[in-house]
């Protein structure tokens, strides 16, 4: 058994589907088929209930999966550990934004400016991610939503969805909109997973909100470009809505609905795992958010 055998046993455990699996992995369907039924002969049970490319976990594949997210973890650790022990003469801390904030980038620039000797490695598209494990990163900025629900974070505080319209739509005149006003509208989604569409998708089902979902982009541009060019609205949150502001064919107005919020956290390695000026950062970002002692996980 291999650390190659385990990571393609949780892939396809994910996805649920070899062919997915293997596009996903960039490796044939046959190869991957072929790591499996070897990992299976080695651990002499199979894993999976298959009906053609479909696949699901037996509960021996269930057990498994548990165990070989543990040792994934675990290497991933120390491969980080070994790769900042090499590296130590430029001390690293690594970020994962779903999209660039503005309170954050101004905590990241003051820090900086004390710390000239930091390098920062920032990853602003982890929504886009498959699987999110928050050891890749020391820090991890995210909404406090469903997708981020296995996290255990700081509370970092919340903001309001926004609507963008097209600027020649007649909804623009009004200076907020009630739920009534956006029924029946054809709306774009972004949606970073099959299997995920962002959360005002999922807060208008829950309202009861008939909408037409028309159009569903992964590309937070090609979301703008879909409202801009007068086809449908949007949702924007309002740290992501600068692009959507700077476009003059786009205008924003405020929901009249409670409902159409998220709360903000912010989520942190395992303190063992903190490298010394990881650490440094994290208690410089409590201080500047006003962060109690008691709120740190």
């Amino acid at each position: 058994m291999n650390t190659a055998q385990i990571r393609y046993f949780v892939t396809a455990a994910q996805l649920q589907n070899l062919s997915k699996a293997a596009e996903y992995l960039h490796i044939s369907q046959p190869a991957l088929s072929k790591s499996i039924s070897k990992l299976e002969e080695e651990l002499g049970t199979p894993l999976f209930v298959r009906d053609g490319k479909r696949i699901s976990l037996n509960p021996a594949g269930q057990l498994f999966l548990e165990n070989a997210w543990g040792i994934l973890r675990n290497l991933d650790n120390a491969l980080l550990e070994v790769n900042q022990l090499k590296s130590n003469a430029i001390p690293i801390i690594s970020l994962g934004l779903c999209e660039p904030h503005e309170a954050v980038s101004s905590c990241i620039a003051e820090f900086a400016l004390s710390h000239p000797e930091v390098e920062f490695d920032i990853k602003c598209t982890i929504e886009a991610d498959e699987n999110h494990d928050i050891n890749r990163y020391d820090m991890l900025f995210c909404p406090n939503d469903s997708k981020y629900s296995k996290f255990k974070g700081v509370p970092f505080g919340d903001e309001s969805y926004l609507v963008a319209l097209p600027a020649e739509h007649p909804l623009t005149d009004k200076g907020a909109l009630s739920t009534k006003d956006i029924e029946h509208q054809p709306f774009v989604f972004l949606n970073h997973e099959k299997r995920y569409i962002e959360e005002p998708y999922y807060t208008c089902l829950g309202l009861n909100i008939p909408m037409k979902a028309r159009y569903f982009t992964n590309n937070r541009l090609q979301h703008q470009q879909f409202i801009a060019s007068g086809i449908a609205l949007g949702f924007v949150a309002e740290s992501c809505a600068a692009i959507y502001k700077k476009d003059s064919r786009i205008k924003l107005l405020p929901i009249l609905s409670n409902k159409f919020r998220r709360n903000l956290m912010i989520c942190f390695k395992r303190d063992k795992h903190l490298s010394p000026i990881a650490k440094e950062f994290r208690q410089f970002m409590f201080e500047k958010f006003n962060i109690k002692e008691t709120d740190q996980p």
